[in-house]
């Protein structure tokens, strides 16, 4: 994550707690996006700009999860008047982690820690809405060349039109990464023709990896008027025996437990899809 020194400056917290800013991580006028590294009483923090629309719900949020919510970023303190928050300062992201040689089970300790503050989240009916493992904080540091994790945590956020599935899905596709290093859904520029929607590309391969009929007509059930039904539809239909799917379940390389799970978590009807709760009491997880 880049970085640049920026001229002192200090805010305070509705705690007291004086905030001393000491690089930038973000700064964007349009639209407003502020993300700072600040220090306080000997510690790190991140000061975090929240939309004025949002920081109300946001900090409704935190307040919810405050009390008991061991596996969520919070926010330790909000300086109202720059419409910011203060996280505890963390070293590193899932995105970036992922990439060093871990051992399995410190990735299977890191998953599990982020989809329990996930469970925690759903059972307050708050849904994050932005899972990605760039939203999953890590402490760690090297002893005798070992990746030693501290703490990890997903960041919450103030609910949004997505529901509790959607959630599971997108930390299907983050437990994919972790372990074996793939962008799944990612579409390259060379992969476009002139005209098509990045996300028609996206649509045809949770289908091609996912989908079975069940789950596939659960989904368009459940999307009932939506306009994007009709895309669904024409994509389920374009593949035959020359464009044939390429199920998940049937990759060569992919440990069986982690298959069955993560087809659990991504099965296309959300009404059939598994709960945070039911995704931790699986076999893969067992042991850690």
């Amino acid at each position: 994550m880049s970085s640049t020194p920026i001229d002192s400056k200090e805010y305070i917290g509705q705690s007291g707690r004086k905030y001393r800013i000491e690089r930038v991580l973000q700064e964007e006028a349009f639209p407003p996006r502020q993300v700072y590294v600040a220090s306080a009483d000997d510690q790190k923090f991140i000061l975090k700009y929240i939309h004025t629309v949002n920081f109300d719900d946001l900090q409704a949020v935190n307040n919810r999860l405050c009390s008991n919510a061991s596996h969520v970023r919070l926010a330790q303190d909000t300086i109202p008047e720059k419409s910011m928050f203060a996280f505890e300062y963390f070293a590193d992201h899932l995105l970036h982690l992922a990439q060093k040689d871990l051992p399995l089970n410190t990735v299977k300790r890191i998953l599990k820690d982020a989809l329990l503050g996930i469970a925690e989240m759903h059972d307050r009916d708050i849904v994050h809405t932005d899972i990605k493992a760039d939203n999953i904080f890590i402490n760690w540091k090297s002893h005798q060349n070992e990746v030693i994790i501290e703490r990890r945590s997903p960041e919450a956020h103030a609910q949004g039109p997505v529901n509790k599935p959607s959630d599971i899905f997108s930390f299907a596709l983050v437990c994919i990464y972790a372990i074996h290093k793939r962008v799944i859904f990612a579409v390259g520029e060379e992969e476009l023709e002139e005209g098509v929607d990045p996300l028609a590309i996206i649509i045809e391969r949770q289908i091609s990896y996912f989908a079975d009929e069940d789950g596939l007509n659960g989904l368009l059930r459940f999307l009932g008027d939506n306009p994007w039904v009709r895309v669904f539809e024409v994509i389920r239909d374009g593949f035959n025996k020359d464009n044939p799917r390429k199920p998940f379940s049937l990759w060569k390389g992919v440990d069986e437990d982690f298959k069955s799970l993560i087809c659990a978590m991504t099965h296309l009807d959300p009404e059939k899809r598994v709960t945070a709760h039911e995704a931790l009491a699986h076999k893969w997880f067992d042991g850690i």
